[in-house]
């Protein structure tokens, strides 16, 4: 078949690598909510991630940040207003930047 994706086979997974500051950004939203709730805190990472991770099937599903070449958004529904994840997709890999949350001031 020559590496044509035909009946039964699929496209290969593309890698998400979590950059140190999306990764310090989990951590702060956990622990702004922790003390809240520690339940609702661990759910808040857990749909973050699994947001995340998701785009190793469609990297190019979020939407593209005009302001910003090669930037992209992808919304991760939480609560009243959600979180952000801010990412590029570099031709075989994506590469997470940031997390914010919905209601957060943040760069481009």
């Amino acid at each position: 078949m020559g590496g044509q994706i035909g009946h039964g086979q699929r496209e290969p997974m593309t890698p998400i690598i979590w950059t140190k500051a999306a990764t310090t950004d989990i951590e702060r939203h956990y622990s702004f909510l922790e003390p809240i709730d520690p339940g609702i805190a661990k759910k808040a990472v857990q749909a973050i991630l699994k947001a995340g991770e998701s785009l190793t099937e469609n990297p190019r599903r979020g939407a593209v940040v005009l302001q910003a070449k090669g930037l992209r958004k992808l919304r991760v529904p939480f609560g009243k207003f959600g979180f952000v994840i801010h990412y590029i997709f570099i031709e075989t890999e994506v590469l997470i930047l940031r997390i914010y949350h919905g209601r957060e001031n943040r760069q481009t």
